[in-house]
Formats: C-alpha cells, structure tokens, sequence
C-alpha cells in the first residue's frame, strides 16, 4: 500500500516515511498541498492514504483534502498538526473533508499511534 505525506517540515516527513517504511508502506514525500495533489494524481489507484499536515505554503492540507476527496471520496486520511481547528475532525469533515475515513492526531506524533490509526482508517475505508 502507499502513502503520501504531505508535510512541509523535512525532518518530519523524513521520520514519518522511515516509520511507515519499516511498517511495509511504500511512501510518497510532498513538501506541500500543491506537490501532493500532482503526486497523488500521478500514483493514481496506487494512492492508499494520506498523511497530512494542516499549515503548508502554497495549499495547505484543508485544501489538499478537499481536493483529493473531490477526485476519490473514500480516500482514508490521518491529519498529523500542531494546530488543529477547534471543531477537531469534525469540523474538517463539514468544510469539505467528505466522508471517508478521517483521523486526526497532533504534534507532537506518537509514532505508535499513527501506525495504529493509519491501520485502522485503511481497514474502514475497504469496509
């Protein structure tokens, strides 16, 4: 399965992609909204999840997922921030983050949870 990060903090998205590497994923690295939507595009059906940030330049993650979710609704996403709206994933869900499985986690990560998650909405989203 692959996975696209979109995180525009290098040592993060570096941490996650060895974490999920060494979980069996295949990942994918985008430095922000922009670069993720071509990426995902690009990966096609391949494209399993996205792990996102909220506050990237060019497009943030809102905006990512929105887009995503227009193209493919069920596509699972875990949300990994530092700022989360105050809604939580309910409120990203009701601006535009459809109805696929979403997750939302903050910085700073817990790896294990991640994983945890990560293997949680992959099985709802293929339910």
């Amino acid at each position: 399965m692959c996975v696209l990060i979109a995180e525009d903090e290098a040592m993060v998205a570096l941490s996650l992609s060895d974490l999920l590497e060494t979980e069996g994923y295949k990942v994918a690295i985008a430095a922000d909204g922009v670069e993720a939507l071509a990426e995902a595009r690009r990966m096609g059906n391949a494209l399993g999840v996205l792990v996102t940030d909220l506050n990237m330049p060019n497009m943030g993650g809102e905006d990512l997922i929105r887009a995503l979710r227009a193209e493919r609704p069920g596509l699972p996403v875990v949300v990994v921030t530092g700022s989360a709206p105050p809604g939580g994933a309910e409120e990203l869900r009701r601006h535009g983050g459809g109805h696929g499985p979403l997750a939302l986690l903050h910085k700073p990560i817990d790896y294990t949870g991640l994983v945890d998650t990560l293997r949680a909405l992959v099985v709802a989203g293929h339910t």
